[in-house]
């Protein structure tokens, strides 16, 4: 299966979440693209994986904001996506890892079928391995 995970990631952290699902799903032919390079091509996938890091209160990591309006049908609509991202629960409890909850719906506004609750990760990226290969074995 050809699987395509797009990600935006200021710290790293989205980057590093994206590449331990990469590492899971060996099996199958994976592009890891950082959303500020992004291209039409890249969504060219039976799976896509949109993951971004929540910042400010509530907001898309800063290339994904620039990416998120030019999303459309053309892009996800018909394929099988599923979103991760990285937030602080503790700092920004009620906007936890919002921007999973906007790509989620900007995915299905434009014909996606989500087929998995989105990855939530707190923190640390080195405390939360286990559920995020979890989620990428579930896929």
């Amino acid at each position: 299966m050809k699987v395509s995970i797009i990600y935006g990631s200021t710290t790293g952290n989205t980057e590093r979440v994206a590449g331990l699902i990469k590492d899971q799903l060996s099996d199958h032919e994976v592009s890891l693209v950082n959303v500020a390079d992004v291209s039409d091509l890249d969504y060219d996938a039976e799976l896509v994986l949109l993951g971004s890091s929540t910042w400010g209160y509530g907001e898309l990591q800063d290339d994904f904001a620039d990416h998120f309006d030019k999303l459309t049908n053309s892009h996800l609509g018909g394929k099988k996506v599923a979103v991760f991202g990285c937030g602080d629960k503790d700092g920004f409890g009620d906007v936890f890892c919002e921007a999973v909850s906007l790509l989620t719906d900007k995915a299905e506004e434009c014909g996606a079928s989500i087929i998995k609750e989105g990855l939530r990760v707190d923190g640390n990226v080195d405390d939360n391995t286990e559920a995020i290969i979890a989620f990428a074995k579930s896929l």
